[in-house]
């Protein structure tokens, strides 16, 4: 009977001693493939190897349809949020459109832009922000909301700003931030790809989330055409800060010829905002302005944003309007924020 009981002994020692080395194979051969994914998975290079230079631009003739079954295989989150699959990328970038009734522009745009920024290795997500078609276009405005909105959905390090109607032409301009702002359209082709003057500053921007913060953001009075990208060489200039640029043959953007807006006429007050730009910064931008999201549509590729706009409710905030440019009464917040910038030596 002892005899017994002690092989059953040694036999359950047998399968515990087996047990526990299948268990340490089994162990191994996890830590050994964790350790291989993540050696494969490695940080994006500062340069891109897949870069092909000056490429051409093309009008797109399909539907919305065939651009989601065209970028699946890069596998977008729902909202069009694209990643690198090959490596890790180095931040996360919004790409923010200002938008109103251009249908065409935007399905070129969209065929055109995915390609060139995943060669780039560019994690990013498109965000159109579309202005409700009552009353004039502000794009300033627009691109303040992109931005507040953008940072509700992820944690964005880098934000480009970015007309709907240009098209880079050469992969070489590389769409990420640095410590100062970059202006990327540096060579414009309806200027003969060059630039109306030296200061411009308009059509693709590319802010870090720090310089966002440390200009207030966009003016929030431009309502129809003119003066705000003035405005931004302003702001940029009180906080001790410039544009830099890519080289003019990087640089390069299509902007096939179209008709004017006929939302967004000229702005009458363009000049008199843009003289007293500087003395309005630190209480008109994103701590004024004032937008309603009327909707938020999640598509295969891209995230479309619908936003109302109450004109006399934004003049009747601090700052908002045209004669409120000295003087004028601030909340406390905007007074801390004021007092900061102030202590760090921007004015």
């Amino acid at each position: 009977m002892r005899q017994s009981t002690y092989r059953r002994i040694q036999i359950s020692g047998v399968f515990i001693i087996l047990s526990m080395s299948s268990l340490m194979i089994y162990w191994n051969s996890y830590q050994l493939t964790r350790q291989t994914t993540e050696i494969s998975i490695k940080i994006c290079p500062k340069n891109p190897p897949f870069l092909v230079g000056p490429f051409v631009f093309h009008h797109f003739n399909g539907t919305l349809e065939d651009l989601n079954n065209k970028y699946q295989k890069y596998k977008p989150e729902l909202g069009g949020k694209f990643k690198p699959l090959e490596c890790k990328p180095r931040e996360k970038v919004a790409i923010i459109i200002p938008y109103r009734e251009r249908q065409r522009h935007l399905m070129d745009f969209l065929s055109h832009m995915p390609p060139m920024l995943l060669r780039q290795q560019v994690e990013f997500t498109i965000f159109v922000i579309e202005q409700d078609p009552l009353g004039q276009f502000n794009r300033a405005l627009m691109t303040n909301v992109g931005y507040l909105e953008a940072l509700k959905q992820d944690n964005y390090s880098c934000f480009i700003f970015h007309d709907v109607d240009m098209y880079p032409i050469n992969d070489n301009n590389i769409y990420k931030c640095s410590t100062s702002p970059r202006h990327l359209a540096a060579a414009v082709e309806k200027w003969k790809f060059g630039l109306p003057y030296p200061d411009y500053y308009g059509g693709v921007v590319a802010y870090p989330k720090t310089v966002m913060e440390k200009t207030n953001g966009f003016s929030n009075l431009y309502f129809g055409w003119g003066g705000e990208d003035d405005d931004l060489g302003f702001r940029l200039a009180v906080v001790g800060l410039k544009c830099v640029r890519p080289a003019a043959v990087y640089g390069r953007y299509a902007t096939p010829v179209h008709g004017k807006d006929k939302g967004c006429p000229l702005n009458p007050d363009r000049f008199t905002l843009v003289k007293n730009a500087k003395s309005r910064i630190w209480y008109d931008g994103l701590n004024s302005v004032v937008y309603t999201v009327s909707k938020i549509e999640k598509k295969k590729i891209y995230t479309h944003m619908h936003i109302t706009v109450d004109r006399q409710k934004q003049e009747e905030s601090p700052g908002g309007s045209v004669s409120k440019t000295a003087g004028v009464s601030v909340t406390r917040q905007q007074v801390r924020f004021a007092t900061l910038l102030f202590s760090q030596g921007y004015f």
